[in-house]
């Protein structure tokens, strides 16, 4: 089976499942990228470099969509710590006067 054939049926039939963020759909994206480039460059493929290319951009989208949640995430628990560390203060504040 060629390999095309075969990455195709792998979209098919697993990838094309996943969630957008899940990890192995992002590593397996930048696989494609990477083989289209390779593609690109070495027969001078302007399909490939095409593909190459939107792909590129739809899995930096949603890589800036996770890095955002994972900041927002971030941000909350800073909050949170902030909020508990001064409810910390005022307690020893009554208790030690």
């Amino acid at each position: 089976m060629p390999a095309a054939r075969t990455l195709q049926l792998v979209e098919d039939l697993a990838v094309s499942r996943l969630d957008k963020r899940e990890p192995v759909r992002l590593a397996y994206e930048q696989f494609l990228i990477t083989c289209d480039r390779a593609a690109a460059y070495l027969l001078d493929d302007e399909n490939a470099a095409r593909r190459s290319a939107d792909l590129k951009r739809q899995t930096a989208a949603v890589r800036l969509l996770i890095a955002r949640e994972q900041h927002r995430i971030q941000h909350r628990g800073v909050i949170v710590l902030d909020e508990q560390r001064e409810r910390f203060h005022a307690r020893r504040h009554r208790t030690w006067g």
